[in-house]
């Protein structure tokens, strides 16, 4: 009879325990979700709540913010973009960051590829100074950019910014393309070699195929770096018809007034593009970083 309680006793902890843990898992869910929406309300409130300032009037936004409208005021948008002129702000800088992107992909991609795929003496130190440039704040070198960008008479140009990203971006790009590459068995190039390959056609059409999420990071990420970035636009633009968005945008604060509706109107307008861009290429993305994940 002992033997017996003992027996089942035994069987009971294990399913005290097994429903403790099927409880733990069932708790999980539920804080991260909870997590989520807290972090999504973070978010999104006030972003929201520019969009509901931006339908409003001066006294409106000034006086009662928190109050409904008593009146709708869709033609703030339309003030806006002519007045503004967003159009030719979003163009600038639809222009730059698809090409500060495209000298990026290829730059960092062509030297991830040697880095990672090649062994030579000073491979590792190759590596180190393309890594090292994410230490450097680009605060710390805006005088010597200017004056560089100035010798090349390219202030006020295009140009100019698409060679600064490029520059600023290739160190995060490199360093998160090398760890893919990495990742890579050599066997495929191997294979490659012995059916005749040289190293650009290994490049081309064994390697980028394969890394394929992670140049999709690294495209979202630099786009919108680039898309949003004010320092160095407002350091070396000064013509009204290059500007990019966040300078230009800046045309509607006054040095003793600012018109917020078409501050506010503007803001929104300018900030679809990035949001409806992301949510296209999210899927992509969310996959790129779980299969780094895996990898790395």
């Amino acid at each position: 009879m002992a033997a017996i309680n003992q027996t089942s006793g035994a069987t009971r902890r294990p399913g005290r325990a097994s429903r403790r843990g099927a409880g733990r898992a069932g708790a999980a869910p539920f804080v991260g979700h909870t997590v989520l929406v807290i972090a999504s309300a973070i978010v999104l409130v006030p972003l929201l709540f520019v969009v509901y300032l931006s339908i409003k009037d001066i006294p409106g936004i000034l006086g009662t913010p928190l109050s409904l409208p008593t009146k709708v005021h869709l033609e703030n948008y339309s003030q806006s973009w002519s007045e503004g002129d967003l159009g030719q702000f979003l163009l600038n800088t639809l222009i730059v960051a698809g090409a500060t992107v495209a000298v990026i992909l290829l730059v960092s991609s062509l030297a991830a590829f040697v880095i990672s795929r090649y062994r030579f003496r000073g491979n590792q130190l190759l590596y180190l100074f393309f890594v090292s440039g994410l230490a450097l704040p680009i605060q710390i070198i805006a005088l010597p950019i200017f004056i560089l960008i100035e010798n090349l008479q390219l202030l006020n140009t295009l140009t100019a910014l698409v060679l600064v990203f490029a520059s600023g971006g290739i160190s995060y790009s490199v360093f998160i393309l090398v760890n893919y590459m990495r990742s890579i068995p050599f066997e495929l190039q191997e294979a490659a070699v012995m059916d005749g390959a040289g190293p650009l056609r290994i490049y081309w059409h064994v390697v980028l195929p394969l890394v394929r999420p992670a140049l999709g990071i690294v495209a979202v990420f630099q786009f919108l770096t680039a898309w949003k970035e004010f320092f160095l636009p407002l350091l070396l633009i000064q013509d009204p018809q290059n500007m990019t968005v966040p300078v230009g945008i800046l045309s509607f604060v006054g040095e003793h007034t600012t018109a917020w509706q078409l501050l506010l109107a503007g803001l929104v307008i300018v900030s679809l593009p990035t949001i409806v861009g992301f949510l296209l290429v999210a899927r992509q993305f969310r996959r790129g970083l779980m299969s780094g994940g895996v990898k790395m």
